[in-house]
């Protein structure tokens, strides 16, 4: 898939809020009851991390070969590089490596989303990524 970006209408800051909320209830609601599951069935609690690693290892691929997590693929969004293609797992790691610096630093790395001319959070800017709308 390659998508034109010269004409790219890029996700903005709501949006990707909504697709993320979207995701929590996707993907983090049955990762927790998974979680859940194995530490009160097993006994041991250190089988959260494991449940938390196939969270991780998912949204890197989804970005990563898919173009984005199920949020944003509701919303009709996907994440590309400059070329319009879907990013590949190396690109996604670095992504989501970004997501975890813009939380750090009081989320500015996402907040930058509502004023960047093509709405980059630190993250994309990081792995030269656009999130962009596809209808």
């Amino acid at each position: 898939m390659a998508y034109n970006m010269a004409n790219a209408q890029y996700g903005g800051f709501w949006i990707r809020l909504l697709a993320t909320i979207l995701d929590w209830i996707i993907i983090g609601i049955p990762a927790g009851i998974i979680q859940g599951v194995l530490i009160l069935g097993t006994g041991i609690s250190s089988l959260q991390y494991l449940a938390q690693l196939a969270v991780i290892v998912l949204v890197i691929y989804l970005d990563g070969i898919k173009g984005g997590t199920p949020g944003k693929w509701v919303l009709g969004m996907r994440i590309l590089n400059e070329k319009g293609e879907y990013i590949g797992i190396p690109n996604a790691i670095l992504r989501y490596v970004g997501k975890i610096i813009s939380g750090i630093i009081l989320c500015i790395g996402f907040l930058m989303i509502a004023w960047d001319k093509n709405k980059q959070g630190l993250h994309d800017k990081i792995a030269k990524t656009y999130v962009v709308k596809i209808k």
